[in-house]
C-alpha cells in the first residue's frame, strides 16, 4: 500500500508539472509575439495569466509542501492520501459542466473537482517577500483585461486640446473654443512602450516565480529515506536495469 501510494503520487506530480511547464512556455511566447506585433492590450491578458499562474504554483506547491512535514512512519497513509488529493484538484478541477459530471462519475469527489479560488492564490503569494506588490498587481491586470477605464486607454492613441475634432471620412466638428479632443485609430499608436514599461518587470518576475515554484513542487509525500526504508529504494520503484548490448 505504501508503495501504491508513493508511485501514484510521483506519477500524478510529474503530470501537473510537465503540463504547467509547457503552458507556461507558451505563455512566455505568447508575450513576446504580441510585443513583436505590437499589440498592446492582449499583453495584459497573456500578462495576468501569467500572474494567475504563479499565483496558482505558489499555492499548490504551498499546500504539497505543508502536507509533507508532518509524515511519519505512523501517519503516511493519511499523509498521502491528502497529497494525492491536492494533486487531483490541482489537475482535475474544473467548472465545465461536461467535465465535472464524467470525473464525478468516475468517482473524482465535488471537493476535489473545486478550482482554487485565484483570489485565495494572490493573497498567499502576496506574503512572499518578492511578491507583497500582488493584489495591487492583480487590480491593475485586471482592469487592462476586462472592458474598464485600463482598457479603454490603451486603445487610443492619446489627447489633446483642439478647436476641431476631425474623423477619418473628412467630416469635422467645430468647437467654440478649445477642446479636448480623443484620437481613435488601428493600428493604435504609442501605446506598446507604455504597456511594455508597465508589464515587461513584472512579467519577468512572475514567470521566474513560476519555474522556481515548479522546482520546489515535492516529488512525493514521503522523503527519500521513509521511502528507502519502507520499500528498500529511496525511488519506491522496482529499478529494470538495462541488459548489457542495448541499443
Amino acid at each position: 500500500m505504501f508503495r501504491h501510494v508513493h508511485q501514484t503520487c510521483v506519477f500524478h506530480r510529474e503530470n501537473f508539472v510537465a503540463a504547467n511547464e509547457i503552458k507556461h512556455l507558451y505563455l512566455v511566447d505568447a508575450f513576446l509575439a504580441l510585443a513583436k506585433i505590437e499589440n498592446p492590450i492582449a499583453l495584459y491578458a497573456v500578462a495576468r495569466s501569467v500572474f494567475e499562474l504563479n499565483a496558482f504554483l505558489y499555492n499548490v506547491q504551498s499546500r504539497l509542501l505543508n502536507a509533507t512535514r508532518s509524515v511519519t512512519a505512523d501517519n503516511w497513509r493519511q499523509v498521502g492520501e491528502k497529497f494525492f488529493g491536492i494533486l487531483i484538484r490541482a489537475r482535475f478541477a474544473t467548472q465545465h459542466p461536461a467535465y465535472r459530471e464524467m470525473l464525478f462519475q468516475e468517482g473524482v469527489s465535488s471537493a476535489r473537482l473545486k478550482p482554487f479560488n485565484i483570489q485565495q492564490c494572490v493573497t498567499q503569494l502576496s506574503s512572499e517577500p518578492e511578491h507583497r506588490d500582488a493584489l495591487d498587481r492583480y487590480q491593475l491586470l485586471c482592469d487592462y483585461v476586462h472592458h474598464n477605464l485600463g482598457s479603454a486607454t490603451t486603445v487610443n492613441s492619446g489627447s489633446g486640446t483642439s478647436d476641431a475634432a476631425r474623423s477619418a471620412g473628412g467630416g469635422a466638428i467645430i468647437g467654440q473654443g478649445p477642446m479636448t479632443v480623443t484620437q481613435y485609430e488601428y493600428p493604435v499608436d504609442g501605446k506598446l512602450d507604455r504597456s511594455l514599461n508597465e508589464l515587461a518587470p513584472g512579467f519577468l518576475r512572475d514567470a521566474l516565480a513560476c519555474v522556481n515554484w515548479l522546482n520546489r513542487t515535492p516529488a512525493s509525500p514521503f522523503s527519500p529515506d521513509l521511502v528507502e526504508g519502507v520499500t528498500g529504494d529511496p525511488l519506491g520503484f522496482d529499478i529494470l536495469r538495462e541488459p548489457r548490448g542495448w541499443a
